[in-house]
Protein backbone atom coordinates (compact mmCIF):
# COMPACT_ATOMS: atom_id res chain seq x y z
CA UNK A 1 0.00 0.00 0.00
CA UNK A 2 1.00 3.62 -0.45
CA UNK A 3 0.42 6.25 2.21
CA UNK A 4 -0.31 9.89 1.40
CA UNK A 5 0.49 12.46 4.12
CA UNK A 6 -1.19 15.85 3.69
CA UNK A 7 -0.20 18.84 5.83
CA UNK A 8 -2.90 21.41 6.59
CA UNK A 9 -1.62 24.58 8.22
CA UNK A 10 -3.22 25.74 11.45
CA UNK A 11 -4.45 29.32 11.89
CA UNK A 12 -1.64 31.85 11.71
CA UNK A 13 0.83 29.43 10.08
CA UNK A 14 1.62 29.70 6.42
CA UNK A 15 4.85 28.47 4.90
CA UNK A 16 4.38 29.27 1.23
CA UNK A 17 7.91 28.38 0.12
CA UNK A 18 8.25 24.70 -0.82
CA UNK A 19 11.94 24.46 0.10
CA UNK A 20 11.31 25.82 3.60
CA UNK A 21 8.38 23.48 4.21
CA UNK A 22 10.33 20.49 2.84
CA UNK A 23 13.18 21.18 5.28
CA UNK A 24 10.73 21.38 8.19
CA UNK A 25 8.69 18.31 7.21
CA UNK A 26 11.66 16.11 6.31
CA UNK A 27 13.20 16.79 9.72
CA UNK A 28 9.86 15.96 11.36
CA UNK A 29 9.54 12.74 9.31
CA UNK A 30 13.18 11.71 9.69
CA UNK A 31 13.36 7.92 9.75
CA UNK A 32 10.38 7.40 7.44
CA UNK A 33 10.97 6.66 3.75
CA UNK A 34 9.00 9.62 2.35
CA UNK A 35 8.88 11.13 -1.12
CA UNK A 36 7.98 14.77 -1.76
CA UNK A 37 4.80 15.02 -3.82
CA UNK A 38 4.09 18.76 -4.09
CA UNK A 39 0.58 19.93 -3.26
CA UNK A 40 -2.88 18.42 -3.32
CA UNK A 41 -6.44 19.42 -2.42
CA UNK A 42 -8.34 17.08 -0.13
CA UNK A 43 -12.10 16.89 0.43
CA UNK A 44 -13.35 19.87 2.41
CA UNK A 45 -15.05 17.59 4.98
CA UNK A 46 -11.59 16.16 5.83
CA UNK A 47 -10.04 19.53 6.69
CA UNK A 48 -9.97 21.23 10.08
CA UNK A 49 -9.90 24.83 8.83
CA UNK A 50 -12.38 26.55 6.56
CA UNK A 51 -10.29 27.67 3.57
CA UNK A 52 -9.97 25.12 0.79
CA UNK A 53 -6.30 25.56 0.04
CA UNK A 54 -3.87 23.07 -1.49
CA UNK A 55 -1.96 21.12 1.14
CA UNK A 56 1.68 20.05 1.07
CA UNK A 57 2.00 16.32 0.61
CA UNK A 58 4.42 13.43 0.94
CA UNK A 59 3.99 9.82 -0.14
CA UNK A 60 5.36 6.67 1.49
CA UNK A 61 5.45 4.11 -1.33
CA UNK A 62 4.95 0.40 -0.68
CA UNK A 63 4.49 0.89 3.07
CA UNK A 64 4.10 -2.17 5.24
CA UNK A 65 1.33 -2.48 7.81
CA UNK A 66 3.96 -2.07 10.53
CA UNK A 67 5.20 1.18 8.96
CA UNK A 68 1.61 2.46 8.72
CA UNK A 69 0.90 1.61 12.35
CA UNK A 70 4.17 3.18 13.54
CA UNK A 71 3.48 6.34 11.52
CA UNK A 72 0.04 6.77 13.11
CA UNK A 73 1.49 6.18 16.58
CA UNK A 74 4.30 8.68 15.86
CA UNK A 75 1.85 11.36 14.68
CA UNK A 76 -0.33 10.90 17.78
CA UNK A 77 2.64 10.96 20.16
CA UNK A 78 4.51 13.78 18.43
CA UNK A 79 2.12 16.24 16.71
CA UNK A 80 3.71 18.55 14.15
CA UNK A 81 3.72 22.14 15.39
CA UNK A 82 1.56 24.37 13.23
CA UNK A 83 0.02 21.62 11.08
CA UNK A 84 -2.73 19.04 11.05
CA UNK A 85 -1.43 15.87 9.37
CA UNK A 86 -3.96 13.88 7.35
CA UNK A 87 -2.99 10.36 6.31
CA UNK A 88 -4.63 8.41 3.51
CA UNK A 89 -4.10 4.77 2.66
CA UNK A 90 -3.95 4.26 -1.09
CA UNK A 91 -4.55 0.65 -2.13
CA UNK A 92 -4.54 -0.53 -5.72
CA UNK A 93 -8.01 -0.53 -7.26
CA UNK A 94 -9.67 1.45 -4.47
CA UNK A 95 -9.98 5.10 -3.60
CA UNK A 96 -7.94 6.81 -0.94
CA UNK A 97 -9.14 5.96 2.56
CA UNK A 98 -8.45 8.45 5.37
CA UNK A 99 -6.81 6.65 8.31
CA UNK A 100 -5.66 9.64 10.43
Amino acid sequence: MNLRLCFENKAGVNIDEAAVFRHYAENYLNGFDVNWAGTISIPHHDTNTSPMEPLWQYVIPDASSAARDYLIEYLDRNPMAGYFVHVYEVASGTGDQKIH
